[in-house]
């Protein structure tokens, strides 16, 4: 084949761009379209008759991956003619290899992450299609102008039939290779561990084994890494398990070692964003929008994940403005409190109550509130005198010898509407949230347990309901709402039913407020929660119309984190989230919602049954199957999960009874 050659009629050679054992590459252009392509030549002596099926297998699997965005797509193959065999015509890319960029020395860690990410990429999509690539190096990674990288030459790829778990042939470039790749029985695996290499020496311009090709497999085999001082700290621990010597402990799948460089990547983005937001405290808004989005592209991250990791580190930085804030006006509270305690000393209760007044107008920002505060000072002043009054326990007595009339007065200015804000010196900011469920605590792998949690939550009160979840503190909002219920129990005792009705109305309101202050920060489970617990508080408060509104958020927010649970195959925990779904949607008196959840908690349920099964733990499958059905009882339609779980049910029996 010649430059300027005119071959299969319509392909006009330009350039030969390389050559190998099986084949040639040239630059070429497609006549009729104008189009630039590349054109490999199948040499008729690489291929004899005894691998043309192996040949014909091979690209009609690759087929299967044509036109992925990393990896280079194949336009069509052509019949050659004399000593060529075929013309796999290809999409030509304009740029450079990995190889030759490592050498340039131009490559940022920001690149290598991208590169090893849009590498996982393409491998997901071969080995999804049961294709092993076997020769993954720097000379196969071809790259964009614009860094996309994109995997080349399936030439020695391994397609797994439906027999077949491991390759037995070893082929490939050495050097790349697994340590397994030169004993035989190697799979998917060795792929990985290959773009592990080639993403240390990519960012350490050296390669993590030293010497001739003898040693270096034993340095392989030893697991003996090199210049690991050299790797960036936050890619060590990444380059110590994609290169272990243990096939096992490496990353198993293209997808999870995806995961952990994605990882790597938003971390890295959220340091240089961290940075800028810090250094943009006097720009103007639109120049730190503006930074953002340039560092967004640099990381190619998606938009609505940049957006998530910037709303989090503008919270952090207003938390850490209002921590301070805090932290001074509990200074100046304490200088009050200190005043106000060497007035009651002295028994000048004028000056005290003043004291006391300064102090409890620190924590209010909203106007009407400091008026009521006025008012609250103005009647205990007038009410009680305060005669020798030196403790708050000394104030609670006196209050206490008030008249039925005076109190409710004095009780009443306190009470605090729906529609007004929480003093924001009293909130602390949920810092760190851990992902889990806390509505009430439940041992999530005893399915009796869930079934009476299930039960209880059909049945008991409003009231009931609001003891329990108030028994365990979890996080910081949850102290002042808290203190909220504990007072609604302090007007229950002293049978004050107006003002105990107004404090589950106050709590239903708070957590209404945080449900919504959660939703902006994309904490989906304390949504949820919070929701159910407003829901909860309005209901004790007799206010039916809030309490339904918040059970169908609630229920909303719980089927959303149920979903997502069952894309984490997280199947008892997603269960859960649908029976919570149903409890709200129950309430809210949605019949046909609560049959679509409680069908879905025993699908859910039932693949938790069925991997126990499985794996022989049969009193656990019994479990889930015996709270399948009682799910299953109420449904008009039951769905396949409780017929198959009666039939394995009746299959655990009958091994019983033998």
């Amino acid at each position: 084949m010649k430059i300027n050659e005119l071959i299969s009629g319509k392909y006009r050679l330009l350039e030969h761009l390389s050559s190998g054992s099986f084949s040639s590459v040239f630059r070429a252009r497609e006549e009729m379209t104008d189009r630039i392509v590349a054109i490999k030549a199948l040499s008729k002596d690489a291929y004899p008759a005894d691998r043309m099926r192996y040949l014909l297998t091979e690209l009609q699997a690759m087929s299967n991956i044509w036109g992925h965005p990393n990896i280079v797509s194949i336009h069509t193959v052509e019949p050659g003619k004399d000593n060529c065999l075929a013309l796999i015509v290809m999409e030509y890319i304009d740029g450079t290899n990995l190889n030759q960029l490592v050498q340039q020395g131009d490559l940022t860690l920001n690149d290598v992450l991208n590169i090893g990410l849009d590498i996982c990429n393409g491998l997901k999509a071969a080995h999804a299609h049961n294709i092993l690539h076997r020769d993954i190096k720097p000379q196969n990674i071809l790259l964009t102008p614009e860094k996309e990288a994109k995997i080349a030459d399936f030439s020695i790829a391994r397609i797994f039939g439906e027999t077949t778990e491991f390759a037995v042939t070893m082929t490939g470039t050495r050097r790349y290779m697994a340590p397994e790749q030169h004993y035989g029985a190697y799979d998917f695996r060795a792929d990985l561990y290959a773009t592990g290499l080639v993403l240390y020496e990519a960012l350490t311009k050296q390669f993590p084994f030293s010497g001739e090709a003898d040693e270096i497999d034993r340095k392989k085999a030893s697991g003996e890494i090199e210049n690991l001082e050299k790797c960036p700290e936050e890619f060590r621990n990444f380059s110590l398990k994609a290169l272990h010597r243990d096939v096992d402990k490496r990353y198993q799948t293209a997808s999870e070692m995806y995961e952990e460089l994605d990882r790597i990547r938003r971390w890295q983005y959220e340091q240089q964003a961290s940075a800028l937001i810090a250094e943009s405290a006097n720009s103007p808004a639109t120049e730190l929008a503006s930074a953002l989005e340039r560092c967004r592209k640099t990381f190619r991250l998606q938009i609505d994940v940049a957006e998530f990791i910037n709303q989090n580190l503008f919270f952090e930085m207003r938390s850490k403005d209002e921590k301070e804030k805090r932290e001074r006006v509990k200074i100046r509270l304490r200088q009050h409190y200190t005043e106000a305690i060497k007035y009651l000393r002295n028994e000048n209760i004028e000056n005290a109550l003043r004291e006391l007044h300064k102090a409890h107008n620190l924590c209010l920002q909203d106007a009407e509130l400091v008026a009521q505060a006025d008012t609250l000072f103005k009647e205990a002043s007038t009410a009680t005198s305060l005669p020798n009054a030196s403790t708050v326990q000394d104030i609670a007595a006196l209050i206490e010898k008030l008249s039925e009339t005076e109190k409710t007065n004095l009780f009443d200015t306190l009470n605090i509407s729906e529609t007004q804000t929480e003093p924001e010196v009293y909130q602390e900011p949920p810092e760190v949230y851990q992902r889990e469920l806390n509505t009430i605590s439940f041992p999530k792998t005893e399915a009796q347990q869930v079934d009476n949690y299930r039960v209880l939550i059909e049945e008991a009160s409003p009231e009931f309901l609001l003891d329990k979840v108030h028994e365990d503190i979890q996080y910081p909002h949850e102290e002042e709402a808290a203190y909220i219920y504990q007072q609604a129990q302090i007007f229950m005792q002293q049978e004050n039913v107006r003002g105990c009705l107004g404090q589950y109305k106050r709590l239903g309101a708070f957590y209404y407020r945080h449900a919504r202050r959660f939703i902006r920060m994309d904490e989906i489970e304390l949504v949820a929660n919070c929701y159910t617990r407003a829901r909860f508080a309005y209901a004790a408060a007799q206010k039916q119309r809030n309490a339904r509104k918040n059970a169908r958020n609630g229920a909303a927010y719980y089927v959303h984190l149920a979903r997502q649970l069952e894309m984490q195959r997280s199947w008892i925990e997603a269960g859960m989230s649908y029976i919570f779904a149903a409890d709200n949607y129950r309430f809210a008196q949605l019949s046909l919602e609560v049959e679509k959840c409680e069908s879905s908690a025993s699908v859910c349920y039932f693949n938790a049954a069925e991997s126990a099964h499985l794996i022989g733990d049969l009193q656990t499958a019994y479990e889930y199957y015996m709270l399948i059905l009682s799910i299953g009882e109420k449904l008009p339609n039951p769905p396949r999960a409780v017929i198959e779980a009666q039939k394995l049910l009746d299959e655990i029996r009958k091994g019983d009874h033998k």
